[in-house]
């Protein structure tokens, strides 16, 4: 059972999803941010009086899409990837100003996370000290998610409202189990005890939240761009986890696998 388990995880990470998922969260974050002709305020609190508040957030919107598309063409991923962690990275900052700090600073920072690990994978830095670069990713990752876990139950009131009215059983117990499960995804990876099977659990954990708690809200009021953002951040969030547990499988393959067997990024990187 172990064995096939290990199996499917290579074969989940030879798939490259982290990079797809997280290109397309980028984009409908992105887009979102444009259509509303702001940032997403929740996210992204850029304070009233920044000069060319507007022109920021214009240009913000964009880089999210573009460098969103750019991560589903093996050609154009790496810069991609880089402008993806400088932007993660730039609002992780940003949100040191608001009054939820930890929780938006996490937030970004795991995505920023993700895209440093398909940035590292698209460089083939599996020889340069691969494990201390794995290990930091894991632990900041999973500070990250227990930095989620503790949000959702110290500020469980909130999390309740989040859980549509529809879902089977007490919305309490949705709010803690969330709560519970972001906590064991960071226990794994900081403690790197099935971190690579935490990081597809943790995806998954993800889309639902993508798909029950932002997209019906988003369907049913379109214009509401600010649902959309959820839907694209909470994507984004998934390809950030997901793509962190590419990586991990990928340094663990290259242990015993030459890498240019298993990583389409690899074969075709003298292409770009």
């Amino acid at each position: 059972m172990h064995s096939r388990t290990r199996t499917t995880l290579d074969w989940l990470a030879e798939l490259d999803l982290g990079a797809w998922i997280l290109g397309i969260g980028s984009f409908i974050f992105g887009f979102a941010c444009l259509l509303q002709r702001d940032f997403a305020i929740y996210w992204q609190p850029v304070p009233a009086g920044v000069p060319f508040r507007e022109a920021l957030a214009f240009a913000s919107a964009v880089l999210n899409m573009v460098s969103g598309l750019a991560l589903l063409d093996r050609r154009t991923a790496r810069l991609a990837a880089q402008v993806n962690i400088a932007l993660y990275l730039i609002f992780a900052a940003v949100n040191f100003t608001s009054q939820l700090w930890r929780l938006g600073v996490a937030e970004h920072l795991a995505v920023a996370v993700g895209a440093a690990t398909i940035w590292a994978r698209i460089s083939r830095a599996r020889s340069n000290h691969p494990h201390r670069w794995s290990t930091l990713a894991r632990i900041i990752y999973g500070i990250c998610s227990l930095i989620f876990g503790a949000s959702h139950l110290v500020g469980l009131k909130g999390t309740v409202q989040m859980i549509p009215t529809w879902m089977p059983g007490d919305p309490t117990f949705w709010a803690i189990f969330t709560g519970v499960a972001h906590a064991a995804v960071g226990i794994a990876l900081i403690a790197n005890l099935g971190a690579i099977l935490g990081t597809r659990l943790g995806g998954l954990m993800y889309l639902c939240f993508a798909a029950i708690v932002w997209l019906p809200g988003a369907i049913v009021h379109p214009a509401e761009w600010l649902r959309w953002a959820g839907v694209g951040i909470s994507l984004a969030m998934m390809g950030g986890v997901w793509s962190l547990g590419d990586y991990l499988s990928w340094i663990s393959a290259g242990e015993t696998r030459n890498p240019e067997e298993n990583d389409w990024r690899a074969r075709t990187a003298r292409v770009g």
